[in-house]
Parts: structure tokens; sequence; C-alpha cells
């Protein structure tokens, strides 16, 4: 016969509680609440970021406007990036994307992976996609590691 402690479910990793607590504080912000925001961190370096399509957020051809394309993909780079760093926030240094096609009546999402980490630096690539799967933008930005600690962050901790 099994002892309770061997059906218990194993416990949760450092780094899945970490996973966890950055999801939970950047869900705190304000713009992720506003946007309706799905945040997922696949592993360590690579997350996906959602947002259902807002209609008070397009611009005069009815298109969605491309601040929410650069803000979900930066969201995904940053992400993937902290997804790496445990201790302190990254910030974002620079992000650069490049519209591919508009986007009419659909939500997005990115996909940001850290192609290089670094003591100080990461630099993430983020391919931004509508919800029908089309690419529609891809960005890459660089996020240096602050001296925020992520304790101090709203939402981080219990």
């Amino acid at each position: 016969m099994a002892t309770p402690s061997e059906d218990a479910p194993p416990a949760p990793s450092s780094q899945s509680r970490h996973f966890e607590k950055l999801t939970r504080c950047c869900m705190e912000c304000k713009i992720s609440r506003y946007l309706n925001k799905t945040i997922t961190i696949e592993k360590a370096g690579v997350a996906r970021v959602a947002i259902p399509f807002p209609a008070e957020l397009t611009q005069n051809s009815d298109f969605l406007h491309a601040a929410m394309l650069f803000e979900v993909g930066d969201t995904a780079g940053f992400m993937a990036a902290n997804s790496m760093e445990e201790t302190y926030s990254v910030l974002t240094v620079d992000y650069h994307i490049n519209l591919i096609r508009p986007v009419r009546k659909e939500g997005v999402y990115a996909v940001g992976e850290v192609v290089t980490a670094g003591r100080t630096l990461y630099v993430a690539r983020s391919d931004v996609y509508s919800e029908s799967g089309k690419l529609v933008a891809a960005g890459q930005g660089t996020y240096t590691v602050s001296r925020i600690l992520l304790t101090d962050l709203d939402g981080y901790e219990d």
C-alpha cells in the first residue's frame, strides 16, 4: 500500500514557481488587465503572450493599431528573458519591430525566445501572429538586468 507522501504530486520546481510568480506579476500591470492578456512561459527562455481583438484600438482603416503588435512582441521577449533571471527584473533597452501585414478583426499573439543570454543583457526574438496563424510582425529586443528585485514587485510574492 502506498503512503500518502507517495501519492502526492511532486512539489513544483523553483523554476516553475518563478514562472508562476513572474506571470502573476506581469498580469498585475494595468495594461495587461486592460488588454485581457494571456501569458504563458513555455520553458526557460520561451514565452507566449496573446491579446484578443480590441475593437477600440484600431486605426482609420479598421486595422489593429501597430502599437498592439509592438506590445505583445516586446512583452513576449521580456517574459522570455525574465524567465531566465530569477532575482532581478529585466528592463527593455530597445525593441525593433518589422510590420509584415495588417491585422483586421483578429487578436494577436507573440512567441518570444531568448537567442543569447549574458550576465547583464539578454537578446530575444519575437514573432507576432494573427489568431488565424499568419505571421504579421517580427521583432527583436535587448533586455538588461536591473537592480529591481523581483520580490519588490507587486504580485511576484504570494
